[in-house]
């Protein structure tokens, strides 16, 4: 597999890469922690801080979710707020509640990074329970036309410079109100041949509806890793793919992840058994590395067909996990170091080493850790 990202459907040697601004993404998954945290004694209570501490750690790209189902940037003094989710633990965004003119804390963000020529995507996760809000979109194509209402916006204020991507749905058709239920009631269940047909039918819908008033703009929806996914004629301009270690049924199962997943955001008696077993599950990382490689390829190799270059900006070990006494991050973390190696052998465009690249988690401090995986990437 090395150096496979170097022979493309461009011809030997051709990499689409080199004809994209920036070249590599070290990418930062933000989503909407960067709003609901920017609040007094919390982790981005001072964006000047945690900019530079990015930047510090050689993170080029921040992934944000300006949460377009909810600000208004036209009326930024609008104050948002959000209950207490009665969660012990909330992973991306705040269990606390929150206060605040989200709009104006946008804005601030957005300027403040671009005066530090950072560049940054923009994706949706539609949270709810923030009010006042616009609209919650049911439907990928009510997702982009919410987008579509905040990207003039956009235009008008910030224009487009060192906007990388836009990602209509985090992780399709997760997070959208009736999309999934809606479209297993007419296909049938997911990754059928009847799914996909419809799948693609709805994306490519939505790509086209974006691409027409911002053909300046680089669209996609971003999946999990399942490898049914690869060969559906989708016409995205990034494949922003999340691997996870779950996709392994070995390791879901010597780590009970499947038992415990129901009750990740709202238990606690979980977490002791569940590190333990995610450190004993290392005994066959290298089978799980090597499944987890070929899964990439996979996506790679249907990119470069389809030209469509690779990104992961969350994933490669567990899709929750949290700081806690309890809890071990030894193998996480080096399942982080070896996605570098994995990212450069595969041609990834974008790749970050763990979902929770933010300020609030421990490992957000050793910086060196960080220094030393992006500057890798960056280099390779």
């Amino acid at each position: 597999m090395q150096g496979s990202g170097q022979e493309t459907a461009g011809g030997k040697g051709f990499d689409m890469r080199e004809w994209l601004q920036p070249k590599r993404l070290t990418l930062a998954m933000w989503d909407h922690a960067y709003l609901t945290r920017h609040v007094a004694g919390d982790a981005f209570e001072d964006y000047d801080k945690v900019l530079d501490e990015a930047a510090e750690r050689g993170y080029n790209t921040l992934r944000l979710d300006p949460l377009p189902h909810v600000i208004d940037l036209s009326r930024p003094e609008v104050v948002y707020r959000q209950a207490d989710t009665k969660r012990p633990y909330l992973p991306w965004s705040r269990p606390g509640g929150f206060e605040g003119p989200a709009g104006a804390w946008l804005i601030e963000m957005v300027e403040k990074l671009r005066a530090r020529k950072l560049n940054y995507t923009l994706s949706a996760w539609w949270p709810t329970g923030i009010e006042p809000a616009v609209s919650e979109p049911r439907t990928l194509a009510d997702a982009a036309e919410l987008w579509a209402s905040m990207l003039r916006q956009w235009k008008k204020r910030f224009g487009f410079e060192g906007l990388a991507y836009v990602d209509l749905n985090n992780e399709f058709p997760c997070f959208l109100a009736d999309q999934w239920e809606e479209m297993e009631k007419r296909s049938g269940p997911m990754h059928s041949p009847a799914w996909q047909q419809l799948a693609t039918a709805v994306i490519n819908m939505a790509m086209d509806r974006m691409r027409d008033e911002f053909p300046e703009l680089l669209f996609t929806v971003s999946l999990h890793g399942d490898l049914p996914h690869c060969g559906m004629p989708v016409e995205l301009d990034c494949l922003d793919i999340h691997f996870y270690s779950d996709a392994d049924p070995r390791w879901t199962k010597r780590t009970r992840f499947d038992r415990y997943l129901p009750d990740l955001f709202t238990k606690t008696d979980w977490r002791k058994d569940f590190s333990s077993r995610c450190g004993s599950a290392r005994a066959a990382a290298g089978m799980y590395r090597a499944r987890q490689r070929a899964k990439a390829e996979a996506f790679a190799q249907w990119g470069r067909r389809r030209g469509m270059p690779l990104t992961a900006s969350g994933g490669w070990s567990s899709q929750y996990y949290i700081d806690s006494p309890e809890m071990d991050w030894t193998w996480l973390l080096e399942w982080a170091e070896w996605s570098v190696e994995d990212a450069i052998d595969l041609g990834l465009w974008g790749w970050s080493p763990h979902n929770y690249v933010q300020p609030q988690f421990a490992n957000w401090k050793d910086i060196g850790w960080h220094q030393e995986l992006t500057a890798r990437f960056l280099q390779g």
